[in-house]
């Protein structure tokens, strides 16, 4: 990421900046929900060359992808990936990254319509917001690995309008050594590969309607939302990080804002 593009996504993210700023102040939840990195939903698919296999957790979070067989992306080592944002109103931290959380979570409610789609509905423990995540496979074939679509649909169950900063996140670690792999976005996607690019991870994004980019970060256990500038790399870079995208939102009450991405090997 080039530093003018740094520059941008700060200038569009400008709402929230002086929450930034602040430590989080975290609520009391309801109803805590522990963090998951188990595979409760595995889809495959693909010819050999092509295959593409991963894993969700009963969070929703995508705990296992590799593309082709053996070239694993996330779960080498503890798997972090999955979701999160900072609720700008009160500088309030909401995130779920498999192997680690924010501890203000309700359960979450899981829903299978067909084979390829699974539905992961989950309220902050606050009862402030709720998050509809459906995450559909789109499958491998002759002509190309597959991908999954992930949608986020996060409804403001207050009664004031409200910014929140969105962030989906991803430590990929393409390889056996996780200290070397290479980093990059651009403004609509994001990408982790090993080293000479011989296999890895990208993130796109399907959702232009906000403010939004493509993001690398410096740590790998994922940004705290309310935070997360700390963390961005302004270049592209070689060691232990994530990849993710972040969307900056204004959410009136009783609405819902969608966005869609897709993660596929590159």
């Amino acid at each position: 990421m080039t530093l003018s593009k740094a520059t941008l996504l700060f200038a569009v993210l400008a709402f929230s900046m002086l929450a930034f700023g602040q430590p989080a102040n975290q609520p009391q939840a309801g109803t805590e929900a522990p963090a998951i990195t188990a595979c409760s939903f595995q889809y495959s698919s693909g010819p050999l060359a092509t295959f593409t296999r991963y894993c969700l957790s009963a969070n929703g979070n995508i705990v296992q992808f590799d593309s082709p067989s053996g070239f694993e992306y996330i779960n080498n080592g503890g798997p972090v990936e999955g979701y999160g944002f900072c609720d700008v109103t009160p500088n309030v931290s909401y995130y779920d990254y498999a192997s680690i959380d924010s501890g203000n979570w309700g359960a979450t409610t899981v829903t299978i319509p067909n084979a390829t789609t699974a539905k992961f509905v989950r309220t902050t423990g606050d009862g402030i917001w709720q998050l509809t995540e459906t995450v559909v496979q789109i499958k491998a074939g002759a002509m190309g690995p597959g991908s999954v679509k992930i949608t986020m649909a996060l409804k403001n169950l207050s009664t004031i309008s409200r910014n929140v900063a969105l962030l989906r996140v991803a430590n990929v670690n393409a390889g056996p050594v996780a200290i070397n792999d290479e980093f990059v976005s651009s403004f609509n996607s994001a990408f982790g590969q090993e080293p000479g690019a011989s296999w890895g991870l990208g993130l796109t994004t399907n959702t232009f309607t906000f403010a939004h980019n493509g993001t690398v970060f410096s740590v790998p256990t994922g940004p705290d939302p309310c935070h997360y500038v700390t963390f961005i790399n302004n270049f592209a870079f070689v060691g232990d990080g994530s990849l993710g995208h972040v969307y900056a939102i204004t959410v009136p009450k009783g609405a819902t804002k969608t966005v869609t991405m897709t993660y596929k090997p590159i």
